[in-house]
């Protein structure tokens, strides 16, 4: 059933017969349902395999949309879309290893023209993963996408077995080379893996830089 949100003249929102309505973006949006047929539900070997990337990939976002609404934001108003379905599309074609699996060194979480980081590292310490990086700004130059003192730093740990995160979207200021992510207390550290990107946010957050994937942590605990 399609219900009518602002009159006879409006647009409408539900399915009606052999189409649907929704309002996206400030727009008004009416699409046809998809036909299926057999061939179409097996799939090509093509069709399962953009199919597989497209699952692997919203296995991964799901959980980091909250980040992803920061990281992806001047991208998608770029492109007239959410940051999900930007984050989604530049992944997609540049995340994936030649036999179609997910590569977490190839991913983005944040996209922008802010110069990134030098010298990044990662470490764990404690129930906490510390990360180091260079101070690569630039005091005589103040330009939105020339690397600035104050850009303030965002983190985000990705634990592999649970699809839980750490995150961090307004941390420490760049010149500062260092900040911490601590682990909540209910997660268990024996043999625990965390995916690990840095990325940097202007003051005005007008900027953001393209994230940098720092690699996989594995924590134990203390004294183990």
């Amino acid at each position: 059933m399609a219900i009518l949100s602002g009159g006879p003249n409006s647009g409408f929102s539900g399915k009606a017969g052999s189409v649907v309505g929704y309002y996206r973006l400030g727009k008004w949006i009416i699409r046809g349902l998809p036909k299926e047929s057999p061939r179409n539900k097996k799939g090509s070997a093509k069709q399962n395999l953009r199919r597989s990337r497209f699952t692997q990939i919203q296995r991964f976002l799901k959980p980091i949309i909250p980040f992803l609404r920061v990281g992806f934001n001047l991208e998608a108003r770029k492109n007239g879309n959410t940051a999900h379905n930007s984050a989604t599309s530049w992944n997609l074609l540049h995340a994936f290893n030649e036999i179609g699996e997910l590569d977490y060194s190839k991913t983005r979480v944040s996209m922008g023209l802010l110069g990134g980081t030098e010298e990044a590292a990662v470490r764990f310490e404690d129930r906490n993963i510390i990360f180091t990086w260079h101070d690569n700004s630039d005091p005589g130059v103040s330009r939105s996408i020339v690397p600035e003192e104050s850009d303030q730093v965002m983190l985000l740990a990705y634990h592999t077995q649970s699809g839980e995160i750490v995150q961090m979207l307004s941390g420490a200021r760049r010149s500062a080379c260092r900040e911490t992510l601590e682990i909540p207390s209910d997660i268990a550290l024996e043999a625990s893996e965390w995916h690990t990107w840095i990325a940097f946010i202007s003051d005005d957050r007008m900027s953001i830089s393209n994230s940098e994937y720092l690699g996989l942590v594995k924590l134990t605990k203390v004294g183990a």
